[in-house]
This record gives structure tokens, sequence and C-alpha cells, in this order.
């Protein structure tokens, strides 16, 4: 008992600190609508620097005096101290209108019981992101189309060394073969499907450069996601044990 009510403080807490920045990031777009920029100046990071009245009322009247048609959080996560609750949060809203869509993209900063945005955008589309950035399959360039192939044929691979297995082995061996075949053991490469831009999810960067380490684990080798704007992306990992096994297989066979 003990332990579920341990997991269960543990799973409520981190939920109702990003419950709170996702009801400040509202009432704050709030202020804006209102026009009243003072309030909305106190709540930025100093780090931010002066925010100008110039740009607090451009971003008012981005939102305009209307009241939004609906209200959805696109993607909200947090990295806080489990102890002391420190930390950041990051979120994304988008506002329905009439005939447009803002995104409001923030980050807040929490220090004991101070939060201060550190980032805070908006964006006005004419599309809502779900169409916007939805997928589509032609209309790219060389370097999606690239990237495409590697991605199924690195699935092809693996799926055919999941059948030579399922074939050529019995017992716990056959089973071990399948469940490690989509295993990939070098750095994910990722690309944007809709800006082509190219990047590896295990690079660390920091103040001395980007370190991008040599082997790295991902299961399976190769999927989809998006980014917190809805940005579909396709990653890969090298499938290792899949190609070595069907090479061992091709020289087993020839002898």
């Amino acid at each position: 008992m003990v332990f579920w009510a341990v997991a269960a403080l543990a799973a409520d807490a981190p939920n109702s600190r990003l419950s709170d920045d996702v009801a400040l990031t509202k009432a704050t777009v709030s202020l804006l609508a209102a026009k009243d920029t003072a309030a909305v100046r106190d709540r930025f990071d100093p780090a931010v620097g002066q925010v100008s009245d110039n740009t607090l009322r451009q971003m008012s009247d981005l939102i305009g005096a209307s009241e939004p048609t609906s209200i959805e959080t696109i993607w909200s996560t947090e990295m806080h101290n489990f102890q002391t609750g420190d930390g950041n949060s990051r979120i994304v809203l988008e506002y329905g209108f009439s005939g447009k869509w803002v995104v409001v993209d923030a980050g807040i900063k929490t220090e004991g019981a101070s939060k201060r945005f550190y980032r805070f955008f908006l964006t006005a589309n004419a599309l809502p992101l779900s169409e916007l950035n939805a997928f589509h399959l032609f209309g790219k360039g060389p370097v999606q189309y690239l990237f495409l192939a590697a991605w199924i044929a690195a699935i092809v691979f693996t799926a055919w060394a999941i059948i030579i297995a399922f074939r050529r082995h019995t017992g716990w061996r056959r089973w071990a073969l399948i469940a490690l075949m989509p295993l990939g053991l070098t750095p994910t490469v990722a690309v944007n499907w809709n800006t082509a831009q190219v990047w590896v999810l295990e690079a660390i960067s920091n103040s001395a450069g980007q370190f991008i380490p040599i082997f790295a684990g991902r299961y399976p080798m190769a999927l989809f996601a998006y980014t917190e704007t809805r940005v579909p992306y396709l990653y890969v990992s090298a499938p290792l044990i899949a190609l070595g096994y069907l090479i061992w297989q091709r020289r087993w066979s020839q002898r």
C-alpha cells in the first residue's frame, strides 16, 4: 500500500505542476487580449530583457479582442526537481479564431513559488497545425525521399532476417533472435519531413560543442513521430544484429 501511494504521489505532482503552467500560459494570453501590458511584462524572466510596449501591443493585436472558438494544448512537457519543484516546462497552445489560428509557444521557469516565462512567442497561421503540418508523400525534396528509401530498406532487411530466423531456428533461439532483430545499435538519424532538416536524436549539445555517441540503442530501429508543433519526422538506427545475421546466413548457405 505504501509503495502504490508513493507511486501515485510521484505521478500526480508533475501533472499538477504542468497543469498550473498551462493555466498560467492561458491566463497570460488573456491579459494580452485585454492589453494589460504591465501585468504581462511582469511575468517575463529578467533574463529575457525588457520587452517593449510596441512588441506587446503587436502580440495583443495578433490575438485580438474576440473570444477564441477553441483552445487546444498541442504540446506540454516538463523537467522539474522532484524534491524542490524547481525546473522548466515547455507548452504549446493553439487558439482558434474566425479565419486564423494563433500558436502560443511558451517556456516557464519555476524557482520556489516564482514562475516566469523565459520564452513566449506567438505565430498566426491560416490553417490549424493538424492541417498545416499534415503528412504528404508527394512534393518533397531529394533529402526526404533518400531518407525514406533508407528507412524502408532498414524495415525490409529486418523483416527478412526475422523470417529467416523463424524458419531456420527452433526453441528459445528462434524467439531470442526475433526479439533482437529490430534493435538499432547506431546513433538514430532523423529527418523533418516538411523542412528536410536532419539531426541525431542522441546528440548532446553543451558549451564545448556537440557530442554524438558511437553506439546507441533504439527499439524498434525505425519509426516515425511528431515534433511539438505536430510536424512529422522519420528516424532510423542501423539494425546491426539483423544485418549481421543476414551476412552470416548468406556465407553459411554458400558453404
